[in-house]
């Protein structure tokens, strides 16, 4: 993850009693502070939603890292985005997913390349090699399910059900109305209704 610095008591006091909406207000005029408050506050809400859409430990790291990346970019040349009130986490989930879909791309079409070139897959070196896979290979499992919904059912899923944000945020943050969300959540509700994942929807409110 992103190296964080530590802060003083007196600023880490300030931080934390400021809510997100005003961190990113102070983010808009790249403040570091802010921006390391926030990374410390959703910086695993990102990692979680888009490890769970690329089904990989690696391409979360990078989708996480690039994301707050772009973030910091663009705060330092004036061109962060406003966001709509109370959706500033929502908005980080859908920037760490979209960042994870392109990577996932990206690493499909190496594959391919490596492929076409014959050469052999590099051997892992990690300790914990099964456990890693056992997850990821779960969430392949999933995802080969919700990958018969359209994308757009399937990004408000993954912010509800991986990133805990309400249908209210996941509205905010995409710049759409609540009852497209909600439409969206009850026709991917009654396209995987008979699937194994169905219960990851949730009750119909």
């Amino acid at each position: 993850m992103m190296d964080v610095q530590f802060r003083r008591p007196e600023v880490r006091d300030m931080m934390d009693a400021m809510d997100d909406d005003a961190l990113w207000a102070a983010l808009r005029g790249a403040d570091e502070t802010a921006f390391r408050e926030l990374f410390g506050r959703h910086n695993k809400a990102v990692y979680n939603v888009a490890f769970r859409h690329a089904a990989s430990w690696t391409i979360a790291e990078d989708a996480t890292q690039a994301c707050f990346s772009t973030v910091w970019r663009q705060a330092s040349r004036n061109r962060l985005p406003v966001v709509r009130s109370g959706a500033v986490r929502a908005w980080l989930c859908a920037c760490g997913r979209n960042e994870a879909r392109n990577l996932v791309r990206s690493d499909r079409r190496r594959f391919r390349l490596v492929g076409k070139a014959g050469e052999d897959p590099p051997p892992w070196q990690h300790d914990n090699v099964d456990a890693w896979l056992m997850h990821e290979e779960s969430m392949r499992r999933i995802n080969g399910i919700l990958s018969r919904l359209p994308d757009g059912q399937r990004q408000v899923v993954e912010l509800v059900a991986w990133g805990g944000c309400s249908m209210t945020e996941v509205a905010d943050a995409l710049g759409v109305a609540v009852g497209t969300v909600k439409s969206r959540l009850a026709r991917a509700r009654n396209t995987l209704a008979t699937s194994e994942v169905a219960h990851l929807l949730g009750k119909e409110n």
